[in-house]
């Protein structure tokens, strides 16, 4: 029984993720973890996210532009690595809080029409990969800064969509090969894997699917009102 509802619960999050290009830890994390203990997930999750991202991308290769963001994607590596290391060595409280209080400020301030716009020169991409790739390393919360940064440049949808997954794919690869040296992947994890595999691709198609469907801007809204959430989780949960 337990395996078709960690099935479900993956396709609900992967669901969510097809739809906007990220999200499916907010669905998927705090509700496997009640099946799967927690130091098993979050490796196992990771090969699920390089997973959804690689499909993703075959599914949005023709919207994809490395090249334009080559800055944000090798500072969210490198950002990504030193949030490791501060997981590891740093009192992140303080962290958690004030990274919070800003997605949760700045998602609320675009959700009641603020207009922000931001460069995409190198600078902006290098330091928005630097704080994006570290929130994923120390935090696991590296959406909230790269959505509004985005969202900020006024991408169209699919090509928000796919530069998002491209950016996910990159730190994603990251973290399995942080947890590969680690040793976290074990025989034993297998059959949950298979399950979380396959609620993964059935449910990123049909959020795929379904996001040309939905009009602009209750796309816009909710893509913010998943920044939104993912800070107040992180507030609820220090």
């Amino acid at each position: 029984m337990d395996y078709y509802l960690i099935a479900l619960i993956m396709f609900a999050g992967a669901s969510l993720q097809g739809i906007t290009g990220f999200g499916s830890g907010l669905v998927a994390v705090p509700l496997l973890s009640l099946l799967i203990p927690l130091p098993q997930l979050t490796p196992l999750l990771s090969i699920i996210n390089v997973v959804m991202a690689l499909y993703l991308c075959w599914l949005l290769r023709h919207y994809l532009a490395p090249r334009k963001w080559l800055a944000l994607l090798i500072f969210g590596v490198v950002g990504t690595l030193l949030g490791n290391w501060a997981l590891a060595q740093l009192p992140l409280t303080w962290l958690q809080l004030g990274l919070a209080i800003f997605v949760i400020s700045v998602g609320a301030l675009f959700w009641f029409g603020l207009q922000i716009r931001a460069g995409a020169g190198k600078r902006q991409q290098s330091l928005i990969g630097l704080a994006s790739g570290f929130a994923n390393g120390a935090l696991t919360l590296g959406g909230p800064p790269v959505v509004l940064f985005l969202t900020a440049n006024r991408l169209d949808r699919t090509s928000f969509r796919a530069t998002l997954t491209l950016f996910f794919l990159v730190l994603g690869l990251t973290n399995v090969s942080s947890f590969s040296l680690q040793g976290a992947y074990t025989a034993a994890n297998w059959g949950y894997l298979m399950v979380l595999l396959m609620g993964a691709i059935a449910g990123t198609y049909l959020g795929h699917r379904l996001s040309p469907l939905l009009p602009e801007s209750l796309f816009r809204r909710l893509t913010l009102l998943l920044v939104i959430s993912a800070g107040v989780v992180v507030l609820l949960t220090r």
